[in-house]
């Protein structure tokens, strides 16, 4: 276990206590007044909170028995059903509420918001974008006087706006989530929360000014998972792996399950030469985000520099079966059979990999094997640095940063197996 985990668990423990006995002090508080709304609110939201589900429906039955706030109970009922991830159940209580007659100011944006959500979760990316689509376009808009957008701007509003750059994010719409943002900060309404999503979007678009301004908004802020991944991956970038480390590190404190987070973390691992723990990071990274090509590239490379050449081949080959029209699969995969001296194999992944992209720099690299260039460690360095230069590596940083003397293990005196 990682030791940022490690040493949460205690406090997640005490917290987890700690809202038990609050949950006990407000019942205690409701068998004096059992009318109080108020209360029953907050007994309710706090039996969700520790995930005291049955205390939760009693609280719930009870508000909804009172026959004020109809409205607003029957909500609550989506939310008990979303706090257990009954998606199903829940779905079926908020489609119900589209069609309220007279719903109070901002109930609708809920009901979108939780729905989209719930769009969200199952991976229905297309749905999610689609459902938000007419509510969220153009972007909001505030007066230019405005002192911060999350100032003005109701938690409905912020909710909405995180979940919609989230769901352009995941559904691969880039440049619709850079240019969202980019309207909504120069009408100065974009949430600092939402800017820490949109952060972590133009990062993946390449749009580097925009990620760290996006970033340093959010964390100017308050603390922000996604603005925290990003600044870490601009830290790999600028090769500075024991501020990525650090930065990767605060992201897992907030999200301990997060992919892209543990990612960043192993480029890290990688960067300095950790092999051993960037293979458990990358390992942990692959269970939460099994899709992400740039990941088992980056275990790949580990992998090679251990000289487990079995295992980095299937991580080249997992990524292939992602997308077989990427270039650095087709050289990664080149390289590792170059290694294990399956010549014909490994020319034919180059010069696919070729095909798709002329300056592909691991086919270039396995051809460079295959010909007899890379003789020893410094030959090896020097090839990576003709190469690589300062093309990017996965997150950040430079190829050639990753194949250090010291960490290849492909001198001389290396003879992987042939097959």
């Amino acid at each position: 276990m990682n030791e940022t985990a490690a040493s949460a668990q205690p406090t997640a423990s005490s917290k987890g206590s700690a809202v038990r006995q609050r949950l006990d002090r407000l019942e205690g508080y409701l068998r004096e007044d059992p009318q109080n709304q108020a209360l029953l609110i907050d007994a309710f939201e706090t039996a969700l909170r520790c995930g005291e589900w049955s205390r939760a429906q009693f609280h719930l039955r009870h508000g909804q028995a009172l026959q004020t706030e109809a409205l607003a109970w029957q909500l609550r009922e989506g939310d008990y059903w979303l706090a257990q991830r009954n998606h199903a159940q829940a779905r079926l209580v908020l489609e119900a509420l589209l069609d309220s007659p007279n719903p109070p100011p901002g109930f609708a944006d809920v009901v979108l918001h939780n729905l989209a959500y719930i769009d969200l979760r199952g991976g229905n990316f297309v749905d999610c974008v689609t459902r938000l689509a007419a509510r969220m376009t153009p972007a909001p808009a505030s007066g230019p006087g405005a002192a911060s957008a999350s100032e003005a701007m109701g938690a409905a509003e912020s909710a909405l706006q995180q979940l919609w750059l989230r769901a352009l994010h995941h559904a691969g719409e880039l440049e619709r989530a850079c240019a969202w943002a980019s309207s909504a900060e120069q009408a100065h309404s974009l949430d600092s929360q939402a800017a820490g999503v949109a952060s972590l979007a133009a990062l993946d678009a390449g749009q580097m000014e925009m990620a760290q301004r996006w970033s340093a908004l959010a964390l100017s802020g308050g603390q922000s998972m996604e603005a925290l991944v990003t600044q870490a991956s601009i830290a790999l970038a600028a090769r500075d792996a024991g501020r990525a480390r650090q930065l990767a590190d605060a992201a897992l404190q907030i999200n301990p399950g997060d992919g892209r987070a543990w990612s960043a973390r192993a480029f890290a691992q990688l960067l300095a030469g950790a092999l051993p723990a960037a293979r458990d990071d990358f390992s942990r990274a692959l269970q939460a985000m099994p899709e992400h090509i740039g990941t088992w590239h980056g275990q790949g490379w580990t992998q090679l520099l251990q000289k487990d050449f079995a295992a980095a081949q299937a991580s080249f080959e997992t990524a292939l079966s992602l997308d077989r029209n990427f270039a650095e699969s087709h050289g990664g995969l080149a390289v590792v059979l170059a290694l294990r001296q399956q010549a014909h194999a490994a020319q034919e992944h180059i010069e696919r990999a070729l095909r798709l992209d002329s300056s592909n720099l691991s086919g270039r690299y396995a051809q460079a094997l295959l010909n007899g260039e890379v003789k020893d460690s410094q030959t090896l360095q020097r090839l990576a640095k003709r190469l690589l230069g300062n093309r990017a590596a996965p997150l950040g940083g430079q190829m050639a940063d990753l194949i250090a003397p010291g960490t290849d293990g492909f001198d001389a005196k290396t003879q992987p197996p042939a097959d």
